[in-house]
């Protein structure tokens, strides 16, 4: 099976267990609160990705911070709540953003949390500059012929990877000197130097700040991975893991 048939099958896998699920609340508990879960959004309990390491990144140090995809808002709402003045939600699914405003309320911080819908930067103004810029992306290249326009495919597929460049791309002009870009990511199916490659075709210097083995992936999803690929993370020349990266343009410095 050639590698990108095999990510369409793990993600498919993985959003057909999301419609199977009759269990999931309406509310949930991460990181010692509470959050809202709308329906057709991506239940974090899933897979919880960078917001479970947020205190790697430095918001006390900026004033403004975007996060892409923000699906439940979790990452937004831990930015404002550490001090971030101005923090922006883009995502692309309408649910994603009511459910964003509603944790938002949820945690007092609405004042300082705005939702969008936008197709990656689409609904940045001209003038927004921002400090930090977060997203945990779609980390499966599946097929572009069998990839629809549906919110599931939207979150879990990037069809050789052209959403993650364009975000690599754009940030760059949407950065303050300072500015970086923080990125959750999993390079675990056969392409561990995928960010690397990109951080040096655009122009960033890259810094791991996390990184997980596979063999971590959560107990909840652990079916949608079939047992020969969780088995080969004992291989040390796979590189499979998930990692939390910084991002920093090299035209600051």
């Amino acid at each position: 099976m050639e590698a990108r048939d095999f990510e369409l099958l793990i993600g498919q896998n993985i959003i057909d267990r999301y419609h199977s699920d009759e269990t999931r609340p309406a509310v949930f508990e991460l990181l010692g609160r509470e959050w809202d879960l709308l329906d057709d959004v991506w239940p974090p309990a899933y897979s919880p990705g960078g917001e479970l390491f947020a205190d790697l990144i430095p918001f006390t140090e900026m004033s403004s911070f975007l996060e892409m995809g923000c699906g439940t808002g979790i990452m937004s709402v831990l930015a404002a709540l550490s001090g971030v003045e101005r923090v922006v939600g883009l995502d692309i699914n309408p649910a994603a953003v009511r459910n964003t405003e509603l944790n938002a309320g949820r945690h007092g911080v609405a004042d300082r949390v705005t939702a969008r819908v936008s197709d990656l930067y689409s609904a940045v103004t001209p003038d927004e500059r921002f400090d930090g810029i977060y997203w945990n992306p779609p980390f499966l290249n599946a097929p572009e012929d069998v990839v629809d326009s549906s919110i599931w495919h939207e979150t879990m597929f990037d069809p050789a990877y052209a959403k993650l460049r364009r975000f690599f791309h754009d940030a760059l002009g949407l950065l303050t000197p300072e500015g970086r870009v923080y990125l959750w990511f999993g390079e675990a199916l056969g392409n561990p130097t995928l960010v690397r490659d990109l951080a040096d075709d655009i122009g960033y210097e890259l810094r791991v700040l996390k990184r997980i083995e596979l063999t971590e992936i959560p107990e909840a999803l652990a079916d949608a991975f079939p047992g020969d690929l969780v088995a080969g993370a004992d291989d040390p020349d796979a590189e499979w893991h998930l990692h939390l990266l910084e991002l920093t343009p090299l035209r600051s410095r």
